[in-house]
């Protein structure tokens, strides 16, 4: 069984050897399309794990309403609390939070810190981890408690910890907690404030009032976003055309408001997707299939060169099955080096060009296990009709041929 493998072996080194350009050129093609669908694997992988992080970001089944423009204050038109008051009374089910947003310096440096003055149930509607503590309370709230909870980013950056007094410029604040306010996904996909909060983030109680700022308005009257939560039992859509219509009957300033969805965010990634899908899907269709049709043209020129071998082999007792087995092993070895090539060359560019690209790159075990099965199932394919011709052969015919 050995010596019958390893003439085997021997025999289909020998028909690729004695055809160097033909094979050179079929691995060329080869790997140029597998190297294109590597690529083409990492991207949408990339995509879709931005798309997973946008939406866990932002939350699941998370409505938000951002106040868009805020120019002078005196004229102010934008959201106010009294739009989530008309929210929670008209959706019940739902679990509804605002924020706003203030810029303060923070006692002893030169750096600001992004404030967001809140209330308890921010955390949960949008997901938030917590490293440390607790959250904002109802008694933070209702008792207007100088408590406060820091990013992750902003706690590593100063080594801030639960206990620890913060000063907003002159006025102090108890750290009660730490949490993890997203890692910077919707930065890219949104410019509202009331999502892109960066890194030195400090959360307060919105009944404090901002002894911080020069000039601010009362506490409470108006706010940067409003972030409502429907349950999964409810209907998103409904909630969502019921939510438009019950802020759109308080506020005539349509302009003045944005409204983010999960789709909404994710709908630019998915044209990205499908465009990225036809160029780079195109060519490496286009050099898989050139790389075959070359595949199949060097074995029909190998079954016809080697048409007294395969008759000899039939007349010494070889079956069709031999016979076509040997151009199928052949044709699978070919596609296999060059998906081996081009798949781990691909990976070593994008791995050295990750930073750089202007998509996300996703590198894994589909990115390596996709191009390789489909370049093994191109070979068998393309080798059905070579290894059938040859198979088809009879020691009489190979008689005549000779």
């Amino acid at each position: 069984m050995k010596r019958e493998w390893g003439l085997t072996i021997r025999d289909i080194w020998d028909g690729i050897r004695t055809q160097p350009g033909r094979i050179g050129l079929a691995l060329l093609a080869i790997a140029i399309g597998v190297s294109s669908l590597t690529i083409l694997v990492a991207v949408l992988g990339g995509l879709k794990e931005k798309s997973r992080q946008i939406v866990q970001e932002l939350g699941v089944n998370v409505i938000a309403i951002l106040q868009q423009k805020r120019q002078n204050q005196d004229l102010y038109t934008g959201l106010e609390e009294r739009h989530a008051s008309v929210l929670v009374s008209n959706l019940p089910n739902c679990s509804i939070s605002t924020i706003r947003r203030y810029e303060a310096p923070t006692l002893g440096t030169n750096d600001t810190l992004t404030v967001v003055a809140t209330d308890s149930s921010l955390v949960k509607i949008r997901q938030w981890h917590l490293q440390d503590g607790r959250f904002l309370d109802q008694r933070d709230i209702e008792n207007r408690e100088r408590n406060a909870v820091v990013s992750k980013s902003l706690s590593k950056l100063w080594n801030w910890k639960v206990g620890n007094i913060v000063m907003l410029r002159n006025s102090p604040f108890k750290i009660v907690g730490i949490v993890d306010a997203g890692g910077g996904a919707l930065d890219t996909e949104s410019g509202g404030s009331g999502l892109i909060l960066g890194e030195r983030v400090i959360f307060v109680p919105k009944t404090i009032t901002p002894l911080w700022m020069t000039s601010f308005y009362k506490p409470g009257y108006f706010i940067d976003a409003i972030f409502i939560s429907v349950p999964a039992s409810q209907n998103f859509n409904i909630t969502f055309s019921k939510a438009q219509q019950l802020i759109y009957q308080t506020q005539n300033r349509a302009e003045h408001i944005a409204w983010v969805t999960p789709e909404s965010l994710i709908r630019g990634i998915k044209k990205l997707q499908d465009t990225i899908g036809i160029t780079i899907g195109s060519i490496a269709m286009l050099g898989l299939v050139l790389g075959g049709t070359t595949l199949m043209s060097l074995m029909v020129a190998n079954v016809r060169d080697r048409v007294t071998e395969i008759g000899l082999r039939r007349a010494l007792g070889a079956t069709q099955w031999d016979i076509a087995i040997l151009f199928v092993i052949e044709s699978s070895i070919v596609t296999g080096v060059a998906a081996v090539i081009g798949t781990i060359g691909t990976h070593l560019l994008l791995v050295l060009g990750k930073n750089a690209s202007p998509v996300p790159i996703r590198l894994g075990f589909r990115s390596i296990l996709i191009p390789l099965t489909v370049s093994l199932v191109l070979g068998i394919i393309f080798s059905y009709w070579p290894a059938k011709m040859a198979a088809n052969i009879t020691p009489s015919e190979a008689l005549r041929y000779e």
